[in-house]
């Protein structure tokens, strides 16, 4: 049985511990999407004992950019602030991967009550507005970004294919209503296909040797969206293409919350699940508050990692009390 303080050695993902700060949404950057002297106070305690760090979702290109002050990784211009935020990781002995993101149709205000019919009575469709000739750039920013976060001296990178961003977009049928090119949201192949084209042109793009994770949702818990099997499905996939671990989380309807379970490591038992059909590590999130709770998904063969987020934003010597005690 491993214990959180036990390190996780998996091809070319190697940590000293098994607790991970995961990405959250912090705000600090500047209005061109610059590391700040409020980014670098956020993480100055926070990442003490901690194994790995995973940075807020990040926009690969101009057009993905979700929110005023969401960080940018998709100029060269972004490496000096990024590589000050690393070597502060880093001095505290943590990691630190960042999530590449592009928020779709998420960027379009008009699109982003696209999942509630009285706010959307035109049934405009989030997925609808890009050509296969706009996602093939889209697939390449996602592979330039990380470039340089190698560049930037970050230790891996993560794609964020959850949520109610692009690549989430596309693989829920909730919100996949294309009937046209490979990306259709017809059958589960076609869903699935632009995360698995970002993950290899990301993985071309890095190596072999450098940690590539995906965070990807479990299921839609909706009739009409994407189910538990096809998330067994989609995570063999995600692991035959390359990826060193899998993150999982919701899809746009619930995101990171669970509609039935409010325990902690809410995603713990369809994450469980999935694990056991793959080979590669699996980190868990969602309501963890305590080093029991997290400790439980490791014991329970729920997880390989653990990740805590909440009480870190309350109290940001969280990890590091573990430690001390």
């Amino acid at each position: 049985m491993p214990l959180l303080t036990d390190p996780l050695h998996s091809g070319s993902l190697n940590l000293r511990n098994r607790l991970v700060l995961p990405s959250v949404s912090t705000s600090t950057a500047d209005e061109e999407g610059k590391v700040t002297e409020a980014t670098l106070n956020f993480f100055r305690e926070r990442t003490k004992g901690f194994g790995l760090t995973i940075l807020e979702h990040s926009y690969v290109s101009s057009s993905g950019k979700a929110g005023p002050h969401m960080l940018s990784i998709s100029s060269d211009s972004d490496k000096e602030g990024l590589s000050r935020l690393v070597r502060l990781v880093h001095d505290n002995d943590c990691q630190i991967h960042i999530q590449l993101d592009h928020g779709g149709g998420w960027t379009i205000p008009d699109l982003q009550n696209c999942l509630n019919p009285e706010k959307n009575p035109e049934g405009k469709q989030i997925t609808d507005y890009l050509s296969d000739e706009e996602l093939e750039q889209i697939i390449q920013a996602f592979a330039s970004a990380a470039v340089r976060a190698k560049e930037a001296g970050f230790d891996g990178v993560q794609i964020k294919a959850c949520h109610v961003y692009l690549l989430s977009q596309f693989y829920s049928p909730l919100t996949n209503h294309r009937t046209r090119g490979k990306y259709t949201g017809t059958s589960f192949d076609g869903r699935i296909r632009l995360t698995l084209d970002v993950l290899r042109s990301v993985r071309d793009a890095v190596g072999m040797d450098y940690p590539v994770s995906v965070r990807f949702p479990v299921q839609d818990y909706d009739p009409a969206g994407s189910s538990l099997e096809e998330g067994i499905r989609a995570a063999q996939l995600i692991q035959e293409n390359g990826a060193s671990f899998l993150d999982l989380s919701g899809g746009p309807k619930y995101r990171y919350f669970h509609p039935f379970i409010q325990t902690p490591g809410w995603f713990g038992d369809d994450a469980a699940i999935i694990r056991r059909s793959i080979q590669i590590p699996v980190l868990v999130t969602g309501g963890i508050t305590e080093f029991p709770h997290a400790q439980q998904l490791l014991t329970d063969n729920k997880a390989d990692l653990a990740g805590v987020c909440r009480a870190v934003l309350k109290n940001p010597r969280w990890a590091r009390t573990f430690y001390d005690k």
